[in-house]
C-alpha cells in the first residue's frame, strides 16, 4: 500500500515538472491536460472555484444563473425607473451576459482570467449634468 502511494506521488511529481512550461511554449500534453481540467471545471461543482472564486457550482451553470438573475434585476430596475434609466438597465444586462461563458485551457493555465461578472461599460455622456426625472 505504501509502495503504491509512493509510486503515485512520484508519478504526479514527475508529470507536473515534465508538463510545466512557459505559457507560450506549452507542450501538447500540457494543453490537453489544461483542456481536460477546463471541461471538468465547466460542469463539476467545486472545481470552478479554483479559477473563478465567485462560482461554487460548475462554471457554465454559474454563468447561466448570473444571466437569469441579471434579466430579473434589469426588468425590476426598468419597471421601477419607468424606462427613464436605460443606461443602468443595459449595464445590468451587460454584467450578466458579457464575459466568459465557459472556461478554456487559457483560463486553467493562467494566461487569461475568467470574468463571470465583468464590469459594465461607462454610460454615454448626455449633456454632462444631472437632471431630475420628469414628474
Amino acid at each position: 500500500m505504501r509502495t503504491a502511494g509512493a509510486v503515485l506521488a512520484g508519478l504526479t511529481l514527475w508529470a507536473t515538472t515534465a508538463l510545466a512550461a512557459a505559457p507560450g511554449e506549452r507542450s501538447g500534453a500540457r494543453h490537453a491536460l489544461d483542456t481536460g481540467i477546463a471541461v471538468v471545471a465547466n460542469v463539476v461543482p467545486g472545481v470552478a472555484t479554483l479559477y473563478a472564486p465567485r462560482c461554487l457550482l460548475g462554471y457554465v451553470f454559474c454563468k447561466s444563473v448570473f444571466a437569469v438573475v441579471s434579466v430579473i434585476a434589469a426588468a425590476d430596475q426598468l419597471a421601477l425607473s419607468g424606462g427613464g434609466d436605460m443606461a443602468q438597465t443595459r449595464g445590468i444586462l451587460h454584467r450578466g451576459f458579457a464575459g466568459d461563458w465557459y472556461l478554456t485551457a487559457r483560463h486553467v493555465s493562467g494566461e487569461a482570467t475568467p470574468e463571470p461578472l465583468p464590469e459594465p461599460p461607462p454610460p454615454p455622456a448626455e449633456g454632462g449634468h444631472w437632471e431630475p426625472p420628469p414628474l
